[in-house]
């Protein structure tokens, strides 16, 4: 595949299907096959210029983002799927959703959303000073996740500069005011010491949900994901067992008497 890693053995009953950050990769979710349950898959999407496709040219239009990945995804409908986000994974995962919610009246069981701001708000309300190269290393310093001596060093940030603005180009033009609203079960999750989202704009993803909705605090600032992942699957297990036994009894038919 050009566009999802596999990391499942094939035949689990449920896949999470992960979307990175902003410059980030596939990679770190290759770990969480190991710490899910074997009835768990893992699949993560790798955007081009991102991760093992950094020689590809990065693409900074969402919609043709969502397009690159749609026939991969695909095929992923035959079982449940949960779809998670981190930071700007989050914005493209409800988009992807809506996109094939609009083709085929798919829902997710379950959407996660971490690290970001509900999507009807601005996520890069500055995205015109963020597109300079200062702004970019402004950015990256802001959030956190990578080390100082690594964004002093010239050659490394020749390399990401164009995959971080290509990433903020694609979510600064996206459409806050996008529909249908999703209206699948949601879920929110969030670093406590996060500079960039705080609980009420993280609340706002409720705008998304059928109604189950919650929140989720976890230690850490806006990489909270990787910082504390086993805290973060421990969660999402919890999310996910709820999801699969809410799906279970909207399918139970009920009994005449």
């Amino acid at each position: 595949m050009e566009w999802l890693r596999d990391h499942s053995a094939g035949d689990e009953a449920v896949r999470v299907l992960c979307l990175p950050p902003a410059g980030g990769s596939a990679r770190p979710y290759r770990r969480w096959a190991g710490l899910l349950p074997a009835h768990v898959g893992v699949v993560a999407v790798e955007l081009p210029g991102h991760g093992d496709r950094l020689t590809e040219t990065p693409i900074d239009d969402l919609s043709a983002l969502i397009e690159g990945m749609l026939p991969e995804v695909r095929t992923l409908l035959d079982r449940p799927l949960v779809v998670f986000g981190h930071s700007m994974g989050a914005l493209v995962a409800a988009e992807l959703c809506r996109a094939l919610l609009v083709e085929r009246e798919w829902r997710p069981l379950l959407l996660v959303a971490a690290g970001c701001m509900s999507p009807d708000r601005p996520s890069v309300p500055d995205y015109v000073t963020r597109m300079t190269d200062e702004g970019i290393l402004d950015f990256l310093t802001k959030v956190g996740g990578t080390p100082p001596d690594i964004l002093g060093n010239d050659e490394y940030l020749g390399m990401i500069r164009p995959v971080v603005r290509a990433d903020l180009e694609a979510i600064a033009h996206r459409d806050v005011d996008a529909s249908p609203r999703l209206g699948c079960a949601v879920r929110a999750y969030l670093g406590a010491d996060d500079p960039r989202v705080d609980a009420e704009q993280a609340a706002g993803w409720v705008i998304e949900s059928d109604g189950d909705f919650g929140t989720c605090t976890f230690p850490g600032g806006h990489f909270f994901v990787q910082d504390h992942v086993e805290t973060v699957l421990s969660r999402l297990r919890r999310d996910l067992a709820e999801a699969l036994r809410t799906r279970g009894r909207d399918r139970t038919p009920a009994i005449s008497n």
